[in-house]
C-alpha cells in the first residue's frame, strides 16, 4: 500500500494502487483513459496525495501573489472580517503589496523576499503602525495559502520580523505619537471654533469625553441621556475606500459603552438640540432629514418604503450631514492659526484631543481600568499609551519637588 503503479488497458494507461482494508477487504484506487504511462504515473502520484491528506489535495501554485491576494480578499478577508477592514486592505494591497511583489509566482515567494519587501518599505519612511499591518496581512495571507488553500507547502511569513524601528531608514519613520493638548492651546482653538461652529461639539466631546471621530459623527439623538446624564456610544461612521457614501459600522473592535458627562457638555447638548428643532421648524418640508437602511434587530437590509430615519447630534443648518471630513478642514485652520500662534502646534490632530482627556482623567487619580472602559481600548496597554505625555502640571510637580525645601524628604 503508498505504490503508485500503472498498466496499460487497450489504448490507454491506468494508474492504481492499494486503500485502506475495509472488514479485512482490499480495496483499489484506479484512475484510467491516460494516453501514456507517464500521464497515468502524475495522474496516480496526485491521486495517491490526495488520499493520503484524507481528501485534501496538495496543489502547487503557479498563480501571481497579486493574483493569489485577491484570492485571499475573496475567499477569507472578505467572508470574516469586518468592512473598514476589508477596505484597508484593499488599499494596502493596491498600493504596496501588489507594486512590490505582486508579479512574483506564489509558489516561488521566500522569506527573504518578504524580508525584503518590508525593508524597502521602511526606507520611504512609512509608519511602524502601517508595516504591522502589512506584516499581519502577509503572515495572515502566506499562512492561508499553506494550510487552508494547500497552494504552497511551506510559509515564506514564518517567523517574518519588523526592520529595526532606526536602521536603514532614509527619511525617517513618520510620527506616530499624538501630542497632549494644553489648556492654553485648547483655549485657543476653541476661541477660534466658539459655540455656534459646526466644529464646536465635535471639538467639545472629543476633549471632554474622549471619543474617536468617526463615533463623534455617528452619535445619535437617542443615545444622548439627559437625566443620567450619559451618552452611549454604539456607532461609529465611516466612508469606505471608493464608496463615495458615509455608512455607520460598530465602534472600533467593537467597543460600543456608556460614558458619563459633565454639566459643561451637557447644556451644550441641550442647546444643540434647541436648535435644532428650532431649524428644522424654520425650514419645514426644505429641512435635510437622514435616514438608515439596516435593520439592527434583524441584521438586514430595509426597504425603501421601511427607511428610519436617524438624527444626528452633529449637524449641519439645515439638517445637512455632518461628517469627518469636516474636520479636515477644521485641521488645516488651525494647523494655520498655528503659524501665527505660538500657543497652538502645528502638529494638532483630532486624536490628540482622545489622547489629552485619557491623560487628563490618568493625573486625576482615576483608575487604568476606568479609564480603558471609557475610551473603549481593547486592551489596557493602549490606554497605557495614551497616557504617556509629560504635561505642564507633572513638570510644575517636578519642580516642586526638586526645588522644595524638604526636597531630601521627598526623594527618600
Amino acid at each position: 500500500m503508498g505504490k503508485v503503479s500503472t498498466r496499460k488497458r487497450g489504448k490507454t494507461w491506468q494508474y492504481y494502487f492499494q486503500l485502506a482494508s475495509v472488514n479485512g477487504t482490499r480495496k483499489w484506487k484506479t484512475g484510467s483513459g491516460y494516453r501514456t504511462k507517464a500521464e497515468a504515473q502524475a495522474a496516480g502520484t496526485k491521486a495517491l496525495a490526495e488520499y493520503n491528506s484524507t481528501g485534501i489535495a496538495f496543489k502547487v501554485s503557479e498563480q501571481s501573489v497579486a493574483d493569489y491576494f485577491d484570492y485571499w480578499m475573496e475567499h477569507y478577508v472578505e467572508q470574516e472580517l469586518a468592512e473598514t477592514t476589508v477596505n484597508t486592505y484593499k488599499k494596502r494591497i493596491r498600493l504596496y503589496i501588489k507594486p512590490y511583489i505582486g508579479s512574483y509566482k506564489l509558489k516561488n515567494v521566500q522569506g527573504e523576499t518578504l524580508r525584503n519587501f518590508l525593508a524597502e518599505l521602511h526606507r520611504t519612511g512609512m509608519s511602524r503602525n502601517t508595516l504591522t499591518c502589512i506584516k499581519g496581512m502577509l503572515t495572515s495571507a502566506f499562512g492561508y495559502a499553506t494550510v487552508q488553500a494547500k497552494f504552497i507547502s511551506v510559509d515564506p511569513s514564518y517567523k517574518l520580523t519588523l526592520p529595526n524601528k532606526r536602521k536603514d531608514s532614509e527619511v525617517g519613520t513618520r510620527k506616530e505619537n499624538h501630542i497632549f493638548v494644553e489648556e492654553d492651546m485648547w483655549n485657543a482653538i476653541i476661541e477660534r471654533f466658539p459655540e455656534g461652529h459646526p466644529s464646536h461639539l465635535a471639538l467639545m466631546l472629543g476633549y471632554y469625553c474622549g471619543l474617536r471621530l468617526g463615533e463623534v459623527y455617528g452619535l445619535t439623538w437617542d443615545c444622548v441621556d439627559f437625566e443620567n446624564k450619559t451618552i452611549t456610544i454604539n456607532k461609529q461612521m465611516q466612508e469606505p475606500s471608493g464608496c463615495g457614501k458615509w455608512l455607520l459600522y460598530v465602534p472600533k473592535y467593537d467597543s460600543s459603552r456608556t460614558v458619563t458627562v459633565g454639566n459643561n457638555v451637557l447644556a451644550l447638548l441641550k442647546r444643540t438640540l434647541e436648535f435644532q428643532l428650532t431649524d428644522k421648524e424654520t425650514c419645514g418640508e426644505y429641512y435635510h432629514e437622514n435616514y438608515m437602511n439596516y435593520d439592527e434587530e434583524t441584521h438586514s437590509l430595509l426597504s425603501l418604503n421601511d427607511l428610519r430615519p436617524v438624527h444626528f447630534v452633529n449637524a449641519k443648518q439645515g439638517g445637512l450631514l455632518a461628517h469627518p471630513r469636516n474636520m479636515q478642514h477644521t485641521s488645516r485652520s488651525i494647523h494655520g492659526k498655528a503659524k501665527n500662534c505660538t500657543l497652538i502646534s502645528e502638529e494638532w490632530d483630532f486624536h490628540s484631543l482622545r489622547h489629552t482627556h485619557a491623560t487628563i482623567l490618568y493625573e486625576a487619580g482615576v483608575p487604568m481600568p476606568l479609564i480603558q472602559k471609557r475610551l473603549g481600548h481593547i486592551n489596557i496597554q493602549t490606554t497605557k499609551r495614551y497616557t504617556d505625555h509629560v504635561t505642564k502640571k507633572m513638570l510644575s510637580m517636578l519642580d516642586e519637588v526638586i526645588n522644595g525645601d524638604n526636597i531630601d524628604n521627598n526623594l527618600e
